[in-house]
C-alpha cells in the first residue's frame, strides 16, 4: 500500500474477507492492518483526531516535571527554601531539601501508577481521566502543599494516555499515536523552559508565576476529557457490547469498506480468548476486589511476567542510565558543572528532546521498536562513559564544557527515545485484560528507580557532600552495563501487530529478535482468504 498522501488508498473491503457467521472462526487481522502509515492516518482521521486530543494531556506532564526540575535554580526559590551555604558563602539548597523536593512528586507518580488501574479497569478509561483531572486540580490549586497530588495526576496521565491510545488506534499507526504523546510532552517541557528563562531575565526572584500558568492547561484538559469516548476494549472486557459498537462507530464511521461491527467482533473475540484462558487457570470465580488484587500475582508469573519485564525495561534502563542527573536535575547539574546559564541549558535540552521525539514518532512504526530501542540504549550508555570521563579532567576549559554540553544534548535525544518507547511497550505488550495493571506496575517500577536516584543524586552533586560533579555519570555508566546487555535478549519488536497476534507470539515463545519477521497464524489466514477471493474473482 503506497504511503503517498496524494493518492487515494485502494482498500480491500470487508466483503472481500467476509464477516464470519455462526461458529466460523473470526479472522484476527484484516486488510486495513496492511495499509501504509500515511494512508492509515488519512483513512482513520477520526480516530487520529481523538488520539491527538488525548495526547495533548501529556503536555501538562512535560510542563509540570520541567518546572519542578528547573525551578530549583531560580534565585527566588533558593532564597525561599535555601538553608545551606556553599564554600564561597552563597545560599544554596540543602541536599536534604532537594531529595524531598524530587522524591515527593516521584512518590505521588508511583501511587498514581499503582492505583489508577483500579479506576480504569472498574469504571472505564473515561472515568479514570476525570479522576486524574480532579487530583490534578488539587495539585495545582495548592502546589507547594500538595505536590503529592500533582505527582499522582502526572503518574496517572503517563500510563493512562498510552493505555488509551493503544486501545483506540489502528495497529499500523499505534506507535505513531502513542509517540505523539511525547511530542506534546516535549512541547510542555519547552514552554516551561522558555517561561522560566523569561522570568529569570525579567525578575530572577519570581518563581510563582510559572506555577500559576499551569491553570490554562488544567482548563483545556477538562474539555478534552469531556469530548473523548470510552475505550471499545474496556466495553468488550465488561460485556457492554452495544456501547462498544457505538464507540467504534464514532471512531471509524464513514470509511469505505470498513465494517465497524466486524472489527468490534475482532476486539471481542480477542478479549474472550484471554478471558477463557484466565478462567482455565483461575476457575469461573466472581471478579471480586480480592481477585483484582490477585491479578498482581499474574503479571509477574509465566508469559505475563515476561511481558511485564519488557514493559518495565525501557523506563528502568533510562533511569539507571543517568536520567536524574542529565535531565531531572539538569539546571542544578549545569550549575555544579560550571555552566553560566542553567535555564538556557535546560531550554537546549528541551529543544533537543522535542526534535528527537518528532523523529521517533515517524520512525517507530517503520523501523520497529526493537531497532530504535537498542540503538538508543547503546548510544546513551557510551555517552555516559564519555561525559563521566571528562569529569576526570582537572581544570576543564571552556572547550571541555562545550563538549560536555554537546554530549549532554545527544544523550538527552537518545534518552528521549527510551522514554518514548517505554510508553509504547507498556501500552501494547500486555494482553487486554491485564493491560492497565501491567502498564501501571511497569511505570511505577521506573518511578521507584527514579525515587532512589532523585534522593541520592543531590548528595553526589552537592559541594558539601560527595561533590562528584561530572564523575557522577561514571557511576551510572557502570551500573547500567549489565542492563544494557540484557536488553538485547529481552526486548522484542511489537510494531504493526494486532493484540491477537502479540498474544500468539508470546504464547508460542517466539524469540524477541524474531518478532518482526515472524509470520503469525492471522497473517497466514488473511493471505489464504485473499488468495481464495482472488481465485473466485478470476
Amino acid at each position: 500500500m503506497p504511503d503517498n498522501a496524494d493518492e487515494k488508498p485502494t482498500v480491500e473491503t470487508i466483503e472481500d474477507v467476509a464477516e464470519p457467521k455462526g461458529d466460523e472462526h473470526i479472522l484476527m487481522r484484516t486488510r486495513f492492518d496492511e495499509m501504509g502509515v500515511l494512508a492509515t492516518i488519512r483513512v482513520f482521521k477520526k480516530a487520529v483526531f481523538i488520539g491527538a486530543l488525548a495526547a495533548f494531556a501529556t503536555s501538562f506532564e512535560g510542563y509540570q516535571i520541567s518546572v519542578t526540575g528547573t525551578i530549583i535554580a531560580n534565585k527566588g526559590f533558593i532564597k525561599q527554601f535555601g538553608t545551606a551555604h556553599s564554600a564561597a558563602g552563597a545560599l544554596i539548597l540543602d541536599a536534604n531539601v532537594l531529595a524531598v523536593w524530587g522524591g515527593i512528586q516521584s512518590l505521588g507518580q508511583g501511587i498514581g501508577m499503582l492505583t489508577m488501574h483500579f479506576v480504569a479497569d472498574g469504571f472505564g478509561r473515561k472515568v479514570a481521566f476525570f479522576w486524574l483531572w480532579c487530583t490534578l486540580f488539587i495539585g495545582v490549586r495548592v502546589w507547594l502543599i500538595a505536590k503529592l497530588f500533582s505527582g499522582y495526576a502526572v503518574g496517572s496521565v503517563q500510563f493512562m494516555n498510552g493505555l488509551y491510545m493503544s486501545e483506540i488506534s489502528p495497529s499500523r499507526i499505534r506507535g505513531f499515536l502513542i509517540t505523539s504523546c511525547f511530542i506534546w510532552y516535549g512541547v510542555g517541557q519547552l514552554f516551561a523552559s522558555v517561561a522560566l528563562q523569561i522570568l529569570n531575565t525579567n525578575d530572577p526572584t519570581d518563581y510563582l508565576t510559572a506555577i500559576y500558568t499551569e491553570w490554562s492547561v488544567v482548563g483545556i484538559l477538562l474539555g478534552i476529557y469531556i469530548i473523548i469516548p470510552e475505550s471499545p476494549v474496556w466495553c468488550a472486557i465488561h460485556g457492554r457490547h452495544e456501547r462498544g459498537r457505538k464507540v467504534m462507530g464514532r471512531l471509524y464511521s464513514r470509511i469505505d469498506g470498513y465494517d465497524t461491527d466486524y472489527h468490534y467482533n475482532i476486539i471481542k473475540a480477542t478479549v474472550e480468548e484471554e478471558q477463557a484462558r484466565a478462567h482455565a487457570e483461575d476457575g469461573d470465580r466472581k471478579r471480586s476486589l480480592w481477585q483484582h488484587l490477585l491479578d498482581f500475582k499474574m503479571i509477574f508469573t509465566g508469559t505475563n511476567g515476561l511481558r511485564t519485564l519488557i514493559a518495565f525495561m525501557p523506563s528502568a534502563v533510562q533511569q539507571i542510565g543517568g536520567l536524574t542527573v542529565l535531565s531531572n536535575y539538569s539546571s542544578y547539574f549545569a550549575q555544579v558543572a560550571g555552566f553560566a546559564n542553567p535555564f538556557l541549558y535546560s531550554l537546549l535540552l528541551a529543544v533537543s528532546a522535542l526534535v528527537m521525539v518528532i523523529a521517533c514518532a515517524f520512525l517507530t512504526d517503520k523501523t520497529g521498536r526493537r531497532t530504535l530501542f537498542l540503538c538508543a540504549v547503546t548510544g546513551s550508555w557510551v555517552i555516559c562513559w564519555v561525559i563521566g570521563g571528562m569529569g576526570l579532567i582537572k581544570n576543564p576549559t571552556k572547550a571541555t564544557n562545550g563538549l560536555v554540553l554537546f554530549f549532554s544534548l545527544v544523550w538527552r535525544m537518545l534518552s528521549t527515545v527510551l522514554g518514548t518507547l517505554h510508553w509504547t511497550y507498556s501500552a501494547e505488550t500486555s494482553n487486554s485484560r491485564l493491560r492497565a495493571k501491567t502498564a501501571g506496575v511497569a511505570s511505577a517500577g521506573g518511578v521507584i528507580v527514579g525515587i532512589i536516584f532523585s534522593t541520592s543524586v543531590p548528595y553526589m552533586l552537592n559541594p558539601n557532600y560527595a561533590n562528584w560533579g561530572l564523575k557522577t555519570i561514571l557511576f551510572f555508566g557502570g551500573i547500567s552495563t549489565p542492563v544494557v546487555v540484557a536488553c538485547f535478549f529481552i526486548m522484542p519488536d511489537t510494531s504493526n501487530r494486532t493484540p491477537a497476534e502479540l498474544n500468539e507470539m508470546f504464547e508460542k515463545g517466539v524469540k524477541p529478535w524474531r518478532f518482526r519477521s515472524y509470520v503469525t497464524d492471522a497473517q497466514k489466514e488473511l493471505q489464504e482468504r485473499q488468495a481464495g477471493a482472488a481465485v473466485q474473482q478470476a
